[in-house]
């Protein structure tokens, strides 16, 4: 474990966190919850980092389906133009899932998956004074799919914090799912550790995410 006294400069699970004016006007919005209760700071924090960024990784998986059904239907061909957005936008949220950017690039863009999620959830947790420790961790859901959260412990109780899940926009097909967070425990890198819900909402996502 890495304790730290600044925050600029981490590089937690590939973000670079790295000095920007939209992250210094987050800081300080999170600055002014330190005196609120930890119950209403962590729920506060929350939508801080929540209103900061779309979820990139659903995004991505909205815009290929679009792309999908047009090349179905075949609207691709009676309009390109509205496919060659739909493909802008798709490799744009590809781009930020798949790709090494730093925390300032996904708050320019507005999107990011759950490591700028967690990093920007840990960047305001600190400035928010939020519990007696934070923690950014990543467990596998499945082969060659890592998702990132954050632990944070006040009082001695451990509260697990999903950014990816909270920033679902079609929340009422997984709200069943993400419900199980706080019930359940997760182990940072520890296969097998991870709860199901989570393994299944990485998996799935794709084929759950577009029915009627």
């Amino acid at each position: 474990m890495q304790i730290i006294n600044n925050y600029i400069g981490i590089r937690p699970f590939t973000v670079l966190v790295d000095d920007s004016t939209s992250l210094k006007q987050l800081a300080q919005e999170a600055k002014k919850l330190r005196y609120l209760p930890f119950p209403l700071k962590l729920e506060e924090v929350k939508k801080l980092t929540l209103g900061a960024m779309v979820n990139a990784y659903e995004q991505m998986l909205v815009w290929g389906k679009k792309m999908e059904s047009m090349v179905q239907l075949t609207e691709a061909f009676k309009n390109p133009e509205e496919f060659e957005m739909a493909d802008h936008q798709h490799q744009k949220y590809k781009d930020i899932v798949f790709q090494g950017h730093s925390l300032s690039y996904a708050l320019e863009q507005q999107s990011g998956c759950c490591r700028y999620q967690g990093a920007l959830f840990f960047v305001l947790g600190y400035e928010a004074d939020l519990g007696d420790s934070h923690l950014i961790q990543a467990a596998p859901v499945r082969a060659g799919v890592n998702t990132v959260f954050n632990e944070v412990v006040s009082g001695g109780q451990s509260h697990k914090v999903s950014i990816f899940t909270d920033s679902l926009q079609n929340y009422s097909k997984a709200r069943s799912m993400t419900k199980r967070l706080s019930a359940l425990p997760i182990a940072s890198g520890k296969a097998g550790n991870v709860p199901d819900f989570l393994t299944a909402l990485i998996a799935i996502l794709s084929s759950m995410w577009f029915d009627d």
